[in-house]
């Protein structure tokens, strides 16, 4: 990890790049290459706008004084968002990246669903909802080590309810005597199972989260791609309208950031990309590396 870190570290006077790599490191110590984004510009500056663990170091202030000299625009973060793809877009494309990144650079094995029970709280007060979760969610983070993300979504009469991925030994899972079964929408009792002679393998064990107390839960252990599973939670962003709360997803716990590269290449001469974007003025070229996030 110690030798990642170094590898990426940048002389004061290597300032301003126009490619920049992510990668991860899986729970084996593995580095992965993650996403390319190409710049026409030279917009990329590890030190100014973005430190070497993706985290802004810039406050709104110095980002507008930088916007000109990025962008050819001069404004504010606002009015810029306003001349791109569109504000709600651009915003729901970037917090369905973030989300990637913290999927693809935590080790993740459980993926739960939160109900909320109208009788026993008003699910469709926000302020209300929230402010259980967070209580729930942070005494799990200080006391069990929980790491998440999650993304709120509407029930079709307005009530909330939430999907979340996390470790699941910091949560109290008891057996709900259910399996999820291939091909089949809802969970099914062992019995049935049985009866109907569904393989081993293509059964999952359905728990529940016994210290929820607001609500009907449900919860399974991950399999298969991270690429996929980050795909599937990503399509939560995508089928919300806008954003619920004033967020498009949650996240809490030690979570691992990705790690970042940068270097300079000819725009022009990229020609195996995914997708392409044009956002305040400047163009991109991206390649997402078994993500799911390609726009093909």
């Amino acid at each position: 990890m110690e030798n990642v870190k170094y590898s990426f570290n940048f002389l004061d006077y290597e300032c301003k790049y126009n490619c920049r790599d992510k990668f991860y490191i899986d729970e084996n110590g593995e580095l992965h290459h993650l996403q390319t984004m190409y710049s026409r510009r030279f917009i990329f500056n590890p030190y100014n706008v973005e430190t070497v663990n993706g985290q802004r170091l810039n406050d709104l202030d110095e980002w507008n004084r930088n916007l000109d000299e990025m962008y050819g625009y001069s404004g504010n973060l606002k009015a810029l968002l306003e001349h791109s793809e569109s504000g709600a877009e651009r915003s729901k494309r970037r917090a369905k990246s973030k989300l990637t990144d913290i999927i693809f650079c935590n080790n993740f094995d459980c993926f739960c669903t939160l109900t909320l029970n109208p009788e026993k709280i008003n699910n469709k007060d926000y302020n209300a909802v929230i402010k259980k979760l967070n209580t729930y969610l942070d005494n799990r983070v200080r006391r069990n080590g929980l790491k998440y993300v999650g993304v709120p979504e509407l029930h079709k009469n307005g009530g909330l309810h939430f999907h979340f991925l996390c470790n699941s030994e910091a949560l109290k899972l008891v057996d709900s005597g259910t399996v999820s079964c291939k091909g089949r929408k809802k969970p099914i009792k062992v019995a049935t199972a049985d009866r109907y002679g569904i393989p081993q393998n293509e059964r999952q064990t359905v728990y529940n989260i016994s210290d929820w107390s607001l609500g009907f839960t449900t919860a399974i252990k991950t399999y298969g791609d991270v690429g996929a599973v980050a795909n599937y939670v990503g399509k939560y962003i995508t089928k919300n309208a806008d954003k619920i709360g004033g967020r498009w997803y949650y996240s809490g716990g030690k979570l691992n950031k990705p790690f970042y590269k940068y270097s300079v290449v000819s725009f022009d001469d990229v020609k195996n990309f995914d997708y392409e974007f044009n956002c305040g003025g400047g163009d991109f070229k991206v390649v997402d590396y078994g993500t799911g996030n390609s726009d093909k």
